[in-house]
């Protein structure tokens, strides 16, 4: 079993935050026990109210491995195949659509469908909106609009390319099988099992209590909302609102089977993509993989416009990290520090 230090993580965290101040919650546990678990800075800078540990945060792309555990739940119940095409829940919304394009291609990032946020050519998530209000993106037609026209990218299966649009349309498949939205689905057959019971897909002008507004520093100090930085709500590529306490409890369900059987499971969680080339950064189905030393680590990301998020597990050491931010640029670095001090790492 890999040995880990967890003697002077406090003090290695707090040195990070002197150099870094850090808006968000900070949650470790070893062996399902808490180790570290804290939370810093605003929820709300306007009224002065502070992040706590149950404050929910929107997680951006981090929400991308919930679209994949309702579509491998509805494998397990046979209502679809992973290797199904796409083209027959679409009833021709693509036209330009390669008809080899898989479910199991969407889920890893290898489609080579068109994305409406082409993250190999931009990188603005904010300037993109800026001529397509946020307040439209209701539903999943209105991303599928944006990319009905466009060429596919490349050839299924060719390489691995991250693909927003790809989740968005893996949220499409879940309402054309179940027949109820996206959302409701999740909260329903995801988040319920789990009892995550703070976690939601929820509107950004009717947001519920305890949730951390998302904050976009400017270079000058000065600070504003993401209100109009992101969509109005979330939809299969990312965009729920959760807390650390709620992945734990994702990440519990998920190793312990509880949507499907060891054999989906086992496929989750193999690479079925080489993201880096000397193959340390790798895809599973909804999640990332890092193999790096000194073992395999399972995880999930958001990074959007005043959202950060990075939460998961490493099962051989019974280790899980979580942090989630509402600012953006101090939480990378802080996830490094904690991960070199655990592991006695040169660097990380």
């Amino acid at each position: 079993m890999t040995e880990l230090h967890l003697e002077n993580l406090t003090a290695a965290i707090e040195e990070q935050l002197r150099q870094k101040p850090f808006s968000g919650v900070i949650h470790i546990s070893h062996q399902g026990k808490e180790v570290f678990s804290h939370a810093y800075g605003l929820a709300n800078r306007s009224d002065n109210l502070p992040n706590r540990l149950n404050t929910r945060f929107g997680i951006a792309s981090g929400g991308k491995v919930f679209t994949a555990a309702a579509i491998a739940q509805l494998a397990q119940e046979g209502k679809l195949s992973l290797e199904q095409p796409l083209s027959e829940f679409l009833d021709g919304a693509l036209p330009l659509l390669d008809p080899t394009v898989t479910l199991k291609h969407l889920l890893s990032h290898t489609s080579g469908v068109p994305d409406y946020f082409d993250e190999e050519v931009e990188d603005d998530y904010e300037a993109y909106w800026k001529d397509k209000p946020v307040y439209n993106m209701r539903s999943a037609a209105d991303f599928i609009a944006l990319i009905r026209d466009l060429p596919m990218k490349f050839t299924p299966g060719d390489h691995f390319a991250y693909n927003n649009a790809g989740f968005v349309l893996l949220g499409a498949v879940v309402e054309k099988v179940t027949g109820k939205r996206f959302q409701d689905y999740v909260e329903e057959r995801v988040f319920g099992p789990a009892w995550m019971r703070s976690s939601g897909y929820f509107f950004s002008d009717r947001m519920p209590a305890d949730c951390a507004h998302g904050y976009i520093e400017e270079t000058d100090g000065s600070w504003r909302s993401n209100l109009f930085a992101v969509p109005v709500v979330g939809h299969g590529d990312g965009g729920t609102f959760t807390n650390a306490a709620d992945m734990g409890r994702f990440w519990k369900a998920f190793f312990e089977k509880t949507y499907f059987k060891e054999e989906l499971l086992a496929e989750m969680i193999t690479p079925q993509a080489k993201v880096s080339e000397d193959g340390v950064y790798q895809y599973g189905l909804g999640l990332w993989i890092n193999d790096v030393a000194p073992e395999r680590f399972y995880y999930v990301v958001g990074d959007d416009p005043g959202v950060n998020f990075l939460s998961g597990v490493y099962p051989k050491s019974g280790l899980q990290i979580t942090l989630l931010a509402n600012g953006n640029d101090a939480l990378w670095p802080l996830h490094k520090v904690i991960r070199a001090e655990i592991f006695r790492l040169g660097e990380s």
